[in-house]
């Protein structure tokens, strides 16, 4: 809600760019740090304290974030609306390509991958039905996409806000629910596990696997 009205007022620029770099700058700044302690331990042959090397860790990420944030900040601050439009246009791609592209002969869809790892053996019509929430979490996103560019480009700024940052996350926990919903009801004969217990299932069958950590959010979409 803080990057709605401080990119709508012009004195509210600044705090608008700030959060629209500032949490991805953090998450870059750990994963530096974190390789940078890593990668001094291992050449170190002394006995330095780790302090030392967390330091350094810092410092060094510290210096790769900010310097080349100061000579951008200029160019920020001219297009923070723009930036914004590029973080919510891209964030629904990926999510469309992460559902669509399970949709293609030869693979599984995403929401039937969640639903066996509490279900091993799924019934026939749930298996359908999860493929068919596949393709509704990929419609979803694109038509998202498609709102987005449209309203960006023939719309107040104020409209677009209002649907990219207030209404994107609210809709998608409305869709969410909404096919939770649906499911139980047209299979009240099923015994589906709670979001809790799908949740659970996927982050254990993950353990151990880095590359699929950004996927236990959406868990839970087709059990």
């Amino acid at each position: 809600m803080g990057s709605h009205f401080s990119l709508l007022l012009p004195e509210g620029k600044v705090i608008a760019a700030a959060l629209a770099v500032g949490i991805p700058a953090i998450a870059l700044g750990c994963f530096i740090s974190q390789w940078s302690f890593t990668w001094l331990a291992g050449r170190e042959t002394g006995d330095k304290p780790s302090w030392v090397r967390w330091l350094a860790a810092i410092g060094l990420a510290l210096i790769v974030i900010l310097v080349p944030l100061v000579l951008v900040w200029p160019l920020i601050l001219a297009n923070t609306d723009t930036l914004y439009f590029a973080q919510h246009l891209g964030t629904n791609a990926l999510l469309a390509w992460v559902f669509g592209h399970t949709l293609l002969v030869g693979s599984t869809p995403l929401v039937v991958t969640f639903a066996r790892k509490v279900h091993p053996d799924l019934p026939v019509e749930i298996e359908t039905y999860a493929r068919h929430v596949t393709l509704a979490w990929t419609l979803f996103f694109v038509v998202t996409c498609l709102v987005s560019f449209f309203l960006f480009i023939a719309a107040p700024l104020s409209a677009w806000s209002t649907f990219a940052i207030l209404l994107q996350w609210p809709s998608v926990g409305i869709f969410f629910v909404g096919e939770y919903a649906l499911r139980r009801y047209l299979f009240k004969g099923f015994n589906h596990a709670t979001l809790k217990q799908g949740f659970d299932a996927y982050r254990l069958s993950q353990a151990g696997s880095p590359a699929h950590a950004g996927t236990k959010p959406t868990a839970d979409l087709g059990h």
